[in-house]
């Protein structure tokens, strides 16, 4: 009898480390997941208040205001407060579509007074959409890659184009360029990097210049909407697309989320 009271003792402990074992692994996940949320905030912090952005800014605002045109001033300094006003959004992560845009446009503008002629840019998102909500600066950086890494570079300039759809409860965005584009080798090794198959070292478009880079784009997309995919990217010599397609929320299913 006591042999078979310590057999069963020695069930119930193994069961019991093996529990725990388990919960243990499932706390190591979980503190993982929230770690990796913790470095993408932090570079998304990062991202909006990018010093380099904001110096260039405010030498043109000094070049603009020394040759004595004010409504270029004005106009710059609004898009400026906007562009840092949205950023921050009182820390929300999910902000509305409208909002979203707002603060692209503010971006674009400010870098049309920069680079002028080089640059021109189309945004092509029916209004309609503006109300549905999206987690916060998943064009800009987008954008940003795309004047840095394509239209910066290229003799004459060229046209970005940001469109959204929606489709079937989705929400369907492209921004499209016109620049330099990517050679094969580079392209293969961007999505390798998104796949987590190569480092940081050999990702070549892996950063968008000082800004958020794609691969930190792609993550937060497949993080915050709990989806398999994200940035999916098309490049060669007539310039670079990047699109990405998330389930399209109100603003009822995010404060309920």
């Amino acid at each position: 009898e006591l042999a078979t009271i310590a057999q069963s003792v020695n069930v119930l402990l193994s069961r019991l480390h093996a529990s725990q074992r388990a919960q243990a692994e499932q706390e190591t996940h979980v503190l993982r997941a929230q770690l990796s949320v913790g470095r993408l905030q932090l570079a998304l912090l990062q991202n909006q208040i990018n010093p380099h952005f904001l110096y260039n800014t405010l030498d043109a605002i000094v070049w603009q205001a020394e040759a004595g045109h004010s409504g270029e001033v004005i106009h710059i300094t609004r898009a400026l407060s906007d562009f840092f006003r949205i950023s921050l959004s009182s820390g929300a992560d999910w902000i509305p579509l409208a909002q979203e845009l707002k603060h692209l446009s503010g971006y674009l503008s400010i870098q049309k007074a920069r680079y002028r002629d080089i640059l021109n840019y189309v945004i092509d998102v029916p209004a309609a959409l503006g109300e549905s909500y999206v987690l916060k600066l998943l064009l800009q950086p987008l954008v940003e890659n795309a004047i840095y890494h394509g239209i910066k570079d290229r003799r004459g300039g060229g046209l970005i184009t940001v469109t959204g759809r929606e489709d079937g409860g989705f929400l369907c965005f492209c921004v499209q360029d016109t620049g330099r584009g990517m050679t094969p080798d580079q392209l293969r090794d961007v999505r390798a990097r998104m796949r987590g198959e190569l480092p940081p070292a050999y990702a070549p478009y892996a950063n968008a210049g000082t800004g958020f880079g794609l691969n930190n784009v792609d993550r937060r997309i497949r993080l915050y909407y709990d989806q398999e995919e994200g940035l999916s990217i098309e490049s060669g010599p007539e310039g670079t697309r990047v699109s990405f397609r998330v389930p399209r929320k109100t603003r009822e299913e995010i404060v309920d989320g």
